[in-house]
């Protein structure tokens, strides 16, 4: 190499050196490098903890080989402001040449043998493509971890926030939140150990659980919230529970007019129309009062997550019921109103036919007697006086052709 060449090698390799320098300090003082560091792993993170350590002491091995040889050759250009001959031969082999020395158990396994007992050699460039290979495979693990961190750690911190504010809401109704009377089959607390177990997994195996983990976290996730809305809906009852114990006793008294009334209309329907299909009619109004006698046995004070529940399915129940009860009546009803409209059907086809002259002839005569019978005889079959009306139509129609 020139003397010039010599100069440009030795500043783009100082640059190098300190770029490279910077990078593998700045990995050890990363975050997560350093948990992992200080944690006791387990699993499939401890397995693949070991392979970082050992990539890493590599790393460290080949820097400290680098710097070795680079640090020798400043000296060597230190020694004459301008390098004769011979410094510029051994710059020129320090640079170019393998003169990076590594011990073979710190080498890459992919440049070791199993005969070879000295050290290996490499150049600054093969040094450096070494580095670069040691410092992927840390940077590898290191960013899966801090992955799964940041994705599932702020969600616990979102469910550990919602039973915390769940506890709040429950010690304002004079509830500890620490069991099924705080919400739930285990309450806060149980969610609050189970947030906890995740948070030791991935403290201590983070590569390890997988969809697992995901499943974990959206179950506790739901469980959080369902705890919070859960407490939330309890102090909102307490504000107002005497206007909706009233409304839903109210909701119950409609429920039971509207079950009796569909029972008036079903018995009118057995005497008006042969044969129907019946929709079944509920008896749920006796149910809904035994379920508002256990509400109001929980007393004025205390138990407001529970009574939330109890109120808000009786609720459900009574507009349930109250719907089912008015289609029955509407589906009986309309049985009667088709009755009915099939004998102003029967009566418009008669005047058509009187107004043509028609009226009297034997076959339209007798077809509208058989209808008007099955029509104004009771119970109506409704299906056999269709198939008359229509007889009947199809008659007048034809005769005035």
């Amino acid at each position: 190499m020139s003397a010039e060449g010599v100069e440009h090698a030795l500043r783009a390799r100082r640059e190098e050196r300190d770029r490279i320098s910077d990078d593998v300090l700045d990995l050890e003082a990363h975050t997560v490098f350093r948990l992992l560091a200080s944690s006791p792993l387990r699993g499939e993170t401890a397995r693949r903890w070991e392979l970082v350590r050992a990539r890493t002491a590599l790393l460290w091995a080949l820097l400290d080989a680098y710097r070795a040889t680079f640090a020798r050759a400043e000296e060597v250009r230190g020694l004459r402001r301008r390098p004769g001959p011979a410094e510029l031969a051994e710059l020129t082999g320090l640079l170019t040449e393998a003169s990076v020395r590594l011990v073979p158990e710190a080498g890459p396994v992919e440049r070791r043998s199993l005969l070879g007992t000295g050290e290996q050699r490499f150049t600054l460039d093969e040094a450096v493509a070494a580095m670069e290979l040691a410092f992927r495979d840390v940077t590898g693990t290191i960013a899966d971890v801090d992955a799964v961190w940041n994705t599932v750690l702020p969600r616990l911190d979102a469910a550990a926030a919602a039973v915390g504010a769940a506890r709040e809401l429950l010690r304002g109704l004079g509830e500890d939140g620490g069991g099924h009377e705080g919400g739930g089959d285990g309450g806060p607390a149980a969610c609050e150990r189970e947030i906890e177990r995740i948070r030791e997994e991935l403290r201590h195996d983070p590569l390890g659980g997988g969809r697992d983990v995901d499943r974990d976290v959206d179950r506790i996730a739901a469980e959080a919230g369902r705890l919070y809305d859960r407490a939330r809906e309890a102090a909102a009852l307490r504000r107002v529970y005497g206007e909706r114990r009233a409304a839903v006793g109210q909701r119950i008294s409609r429920v039971a007019a509207a079950e009796e009334e569909s029972r008036r209309v079903r018995e009118a329907v057995l005497v008006k129309i042969a044969s129907p299909a019946l929709p079944d009619l509920g008896e749920s109004a006796p149910l809904l009062r035994e379920r508002l006698a256990v509400l109001d046995a929980l007393g004025t004070d205390g138990r407001w997550p529970e009574r939330a529940e109890l109120l808000a399915g009786l609720e459900r129940a009574a507009d349930e019921a109250l719907r089912r009860a008015e289609r029955a009546t509407a589906v009986l009803r309309e049985l009667i109103a088709r009755r009915d409209e099939l004998r102003g059907r029967l009566e418009a086809f008669r005047a058509k036919a009187v107004r043509l002259g028609l009226a009297e002839h034997a076959e339209p005569a007798r077809l509208y007697r058989h209808a008007h019978d099955l029509l104004w005889t009771a119970p109506c079959d409704l299906r056999r006086a269709t198939v008359a009306v229509t007889g009947y139509q199809r008659a007048t129609e034809g005769a005035a052709r």
